[in-house]
């Protein structure tokens, strides 16, 4: 029997964990499935040409708020076309539904329901033995029976001995997964119960054999892994646990980046204090925070100490080594504009490197999809996003969408963080609060119809400019000049935000100390005199107000004007040209 896994990644660079748990459950007991990935990027007849291309007898699809409806449109299309294929749904998206699925959907024979690795071995072996598996019923599988009634399970299940899954990687994935995000988990399920997510609907949480994962992370470590992202709910939640692959982590003599979400009422003096001290990038955190209010954290279950939570993130942030993320989610229940401002003001204070707004989706399955009390409008269509709430406007929704559009094109980007970061002291500070000052740059955003266009990088970088000057402030627009330079090493230039394009003639007003090595030599370790050409493409003169180059920690400041030299590939930091007579 011929059985095909597939789905519909969102991008390119993502992968299936899924499917390769599927392939490795079913490879240790005897069965083999072959993997096809797919984007929700790509036609659906490509998608259709390739599959029945194929010679395939079982075909699975993982399905999740992001695919749902074109894998749907998929499988109708596979089933006209190859009526004799089975075809298999699972993923958390139809695990909570199955029976609305097989009715909307005649395509679809099955719906495995919760974790996969059993029961989709066990529905393969009855299909394989021209049982149905429906008859005699599959914990976990629900389908249609040839009398066309819905049959089996309604159980979601669950692996109870994470011990007999094996490591879902071989080597060749190496070769497939290289441009790709490296998906694991060392734990399934989450100890908290928050009404808008899935994965605490049974409170429970069960972990991989410990030492199987020290041999699984260093077996990514010596394929020179770009970055490992974890998938577990809650990275943190058993010290016995997290901590020794935590040390771990941190002693591996690697490049590899590891990506853990952490629940920050669980951290401790120990976890901030070793991310405080892990290797610069080896580690980045995804905190999420959804709300300060109380009153909305109640209504969903959670509970945040955001005093507590603060003094644990901010050492990790000012330390510098560890990316921190924190999130947010708009359409929580009592959580109005003003107040979302509010949570957004709490999270900005601490200056995360990225600050994500995420808006309320009502998973099917979850708490809040059945708080009729909120008066909540979604899409019925996956993802199923919120629209207005019993205290948030559709047109609020549709602002902060603009707003969350604007903030993470020039706060999340991280190509601004050396003007943002100046900026969001000032706000932390000043009159103005972070919310207020994001909402004046959204509507001169909308103002300007560029939410209408598809902008490029230096339209983006004008607009930038033309509101910091709008405000008088003149150290942020040059701080946007020098992000600029060293976020795209010099290619970007534009008369527009003050940046010519650099000339020879304009690097030969310093002539004299670029052909001075000795004296270059002091700014420049083991500078030597280059062609004209690669100076201009490397380092950038231009003028310099005394304001920002104190932002800029520039040394040796003087009254009288004066030249900077920015070393676009930030091998050097800027300085004050010396003036040398020709």
């Amino acid at each position: 029997m011929n059985v095909v896994l597939s789905t519909l990644n969102s991008k390119f660079i993502h992968s299936s964990l899924a499917l390769r748990y599927l392939k490795a459950y079913g490879k240790a007991h005897g069965q083999a499935y072959d993997i096809v990935e797919y984007t929700i990027n790509m036609l659906v007849l490509h998608i259709l040409s390739d599959i029945t291309e194929r010679n395939i007898n079982v075909l699975g699809f993982a399905c999740y708020i992001w695919n749902i409806e074109m894998t749907l449109h998929v499988v109708d299309m596979v089933k006209a076309v190859r009526p004799d294929i089975k075809i298999i749904l699972g993923g958390p998206e139809v695990s909570f539904t199955a029976d609305e699925i097989l009715e909307r959907c005649s395509a679809v024979d099955y719906v495995v329901q919760g974790e996969g690795e059993e029961a989709f071995y066990h529905l393969i072996t009855a299909l394989s033995d021209n049982r149905d598996g429906l008859e005699e019923p599959i914990a976990g599988v629900r389908g249609r029976h040839v009398s066309g009634a819905l049959m089996g399970s309604t159980t979601t299940v669950e692996v109870k001995d994470l011990s007999t899954i094996p490591f879902p990687y071989v080597e060749e994935d190496m070769v497939d997964l290289e441009h790709k995000i490296i998906y694991y988990e060392s734990s399934r399920g989450c100890p908290f119960s928050c009404q808008y997510c899935l994965s605490g609907n049974k409170n429970t949480v069960r972990f991989f054999p410990q030492e199987r994962t020290f041999k699984e992370l260093q077996w990514f470590i010596d394929h020179n892994v770009k970055q490992v992202k974890f998938v577990d709910r809650t990275f943190n939640c058993a010290p016995a646990h997290h901590r020794p692959l935590m040390e771990f982590i941190k002693n591996a003599d690697t490049d590899t980046n590891f990506h853990l979400e952490m629940e920050p009422e669980l951290m401790t003096e120990w976890e901030t204090n070793i991310l405080c001290e892990t290797p610069p990038g080896r580690i980045q955190i995804e905190v999420g925070v959804q709300s300060t209010h109380k009153k909305t954290l109640d209504a969903i279950n959670r509970y945040n100490d955001w005093p507590y939570i603060q003094a644990a993130i901010r050492p990790i942030i000012e330390a510098g080594r560890t990316h921190v993320h924190m999130d947010l989610i708009v359409g929580l229940p009592h959580e109005d504009k003003a107040r979302f401002g509010q949570s957004f003001n709490d999270l900005f204070s601490l200056q995360p490197h990225a600050l994500q707004i995420g808006f309320l989706k009502l998973l099917k399955g979850s708490g809040v999809r059945r708080m009729d009390e909120y008066q909540y409008v979604s899409d019925p269509l996956a993802p199923y996003e919120v629209l207005s709430t019993h205290v948030l406007s559709y047109e609020d929704v549709r602002f902060l969408k603009h707003f969350e559009d604007v903030f993470e094109r020039f706060y999340n980007s991280e190509r601004f963080r050396t003007v943002f970061s100046y900026i969001g002291a000032k706000l932390i500070n000043g009159p103005v609060d972070a919310f207020t000052y994001f909402v004046e740059m959204t509507e001169a955003w909308l103002a300007a119809g560029h939410h209408k266009v598809n902008l490029k990088d230096i339209d983006q970088i004008e607009f930038l400019y033309r509101f910091f000057l709008d405000r008088n402030d003149m150290i942020a627009a040059e701080l946007l000049q020098y992000d600029t330079l060293v976020s795209y090493r010099g290619k970007i230039r534009s008369e527009a935000v003050g940046l010519p394009k650099q000339t020879k003639e304009l690097l030969q007003e310093g002539e004299a100390f670029w052909r001075n090595e000795e004296l270059a030599s002091r700014y420049i370790p083991n500078y030597t005199f280059k062609e004209w050409r690669k100076i201009r493409q490397q380092y950038v003169e231009m003028p310099m107000s005394e304001e920002t180059a104190n932002v800029l920690g520039i040394k040796n400041i003087q009254d009288k004007p004066f030249t900077v030299v920015i070393d676009v590939n930030k091998e050097v930091p800027p300085f004050i040209r010396p003036y040398v007579e020709s």
